[in-house]
């Protein structure tokens, strides 16, 4: 018979329209879960408990505006992989600093610059454990989903260090090649470009034996080849 009356009681309040219109303005997936499982509850304790903490986060919105939960994304099967060992990828350790962020955030809403006493939804704000020299440790190191930052580590700085000086060397090497005296004779077209990650020249295949190196390329009438002259072969190796 309650719960006859219950179910009756909730479709004339409507509350799956409420619950799902609650779940539309909740930002992660979590949350809106949660918001479409929202049940009555029988309790008269837990009822003023509820609505003294919707009174109180009511009134935190009205003095503060909405705290931000940008980034916010469930990374439990994140960290279960990372607590077996896994590799997360650079858009993945995004996602983790993203939510240490909006933790940072929210925890600062609530407490920065506190004017008013205790509220009783403090201990959800206090439950919040943010770590900023973890959070930076990521963006300090990731710059975006497919860009690591040189200072990621001394290893990568240095290999990226070597590879931008052989870089460098090749560049002015051919450089001095497509604006010789001869370039225009020997060359299709006064340019640097690559063909299977090497850097190349376009020779008139009439003139090949004036550019000794390596043929990466034909073009389709065969009149051009991309060679990669010998002067550059071990600096494109440091490359490669």
């Amino acid at each position: 018979m309650i719960d006859s009356f219950q179910t009756k009681s909730m479709r004339t309040l409507e509350l799956d329209k409420v619950c799902a219109r609650l779940s539309e303005l909740a930002v992660s997936d979590a949350a809106k879960r949660a918001a479409q499982s929202l049940t009555p509850s029988d309790s008269l304790r837990e009822v003023n408990r509820l609505s003294d903490e919707t009174s109180a986060a009511f009134r935190l919105s009205c003095r503060k505006g909405n705290p931000s939960f940008s980034g916010v994304k469930d990374i439990t099967a994140l960290l279960l992989r990372a607590e077996r060992g896994g590799i997360l990828s650079m858009a993945e350790l995004l996602t983790v600093a993203a939510l240490f962020r909006a933790a940072r955030n929210a925890r600062d809403y609530r407490f920065r610059d506190r004017d008013e006493g205790e509220s009783s939804i403090d201990e959800y704000f206090s439950l919040l454990r943010p770590d900023y020299d973890f959070e930076r440790s990521i963006t300090d190191a990731i710059l975006s989903e497919d860009e690591m930052a040189d200072t990621a580590s001394a290893e990568l700085l240095s290999i990226r260090r070597k590879l931008s000086g052989a870089q460098n060397r090749v560049r002015d090497i051919l450089a001095k090649l497509i604006s010789g005296p001869n370039a225009s004779k020997i060359l299709q077209e006064s340019l640097i470009t690559q063909r299977s990650g090497r850097y190349v020249v376009p020779v008139k295949a009439e003139h090949k034996n004036s550019v000794p190196g390596m043929v990466h390329d034909v073009s389709s009438s065969g009149a051009t080849l991309f060679i990669e002259p010998m002067a550059v072969v071990e600096a494109n190796n440091e490359i490669s």
